[in-house]
């Protein structure tokens, strides 16, 4: 199993490299002149705070993988080339559900509002898009449905959490009673067996 955070964190660090690739660009982003290790000092820093609401997601989860979950962390999905599951669960009734975490600052609350979903004045529907995404190729990877959801560190939810069509908005404080709360009902054993093929279907990222 791939540790949560592991390929966004590598990522990061790899575009912060790439603009000091050479001793040129090196002295100039030393120097504070090169605009694009400048751009990707930026695109790296969310991804440190990617990787990191995803470590806080996985440390929330493990009393779950105590109680019989099978939870796998940062997963390649088949058919998209560059999106990974944050958290892939299928609780010991069968019920599959994707985790995707955020971290986002906490003087802004987060609501839903016109289908969207807004931290503050900052549209987030991206997220809500990409979350879609990943669980439906997962749902054809698998053959069963996945239930998507986001979980967010630090900002406020608004009424504790809220849904945005077929999406679960929730403080991550709440995750696991939410999750623990909807397992479903059905067989361990064809639920072992399924994530048996998850294991298999979703390699690490």
């Amino acid at each position: 199993m791939s540790a949560a955070g592991g390929s966004v964190s590598r990522w990061g660090q790899e575009q912060r490299q790439a603009a000091r690739r050479g001793v040129w660009r090196w002295l100039l982003a030393h120097l504070g002149l090169n605009p694009a290790a400048r751009r990707a000092d930026a695109r790296a820093a969310a991804c440190d705070a990617g990787a990191e609401g995803e470590r806080r997601t996985a440390a929330l989860l493990a009393p779950l993988e105590a109680a019989g979950w099978w939870v796998f962390h940062d997963r390649a999905i088949p058919g998209a080339a560059r999106a990974n599951a944050d958290h892939v669960l299928i609780s010991p009734s069968g019920r599959v559900f994707l985790v995707d975490s955020k971290l986002w600052s906490a003087r802004y609350p987060v609501h839903g509002e016109g289908g969207g979903l807004w931290h503050g004045r900052v549209d987030r529907s991206r997220s809500l898009a990409a979350v879609r995404y990943e669980a439906e190729l997962i749902e054809t990877a698998l053959e069963v449905p996945v239930q998507p959801v986001i979980a967010v560190h630090n900002a406020d939810v608004a009424a504790g959490g809220f849904t945005v069509g077929d999406v679960v908005v929730l403080p991550a404080g709440r995750l696991v009673d939410a999750l623990a709360g909807n397992g479903g009902h059905g067989s361990r054993a064809a639920a072992g067996r399924l994530a048996r093929r998850a294991a298999a279907v979703l390699p690490p990222y």
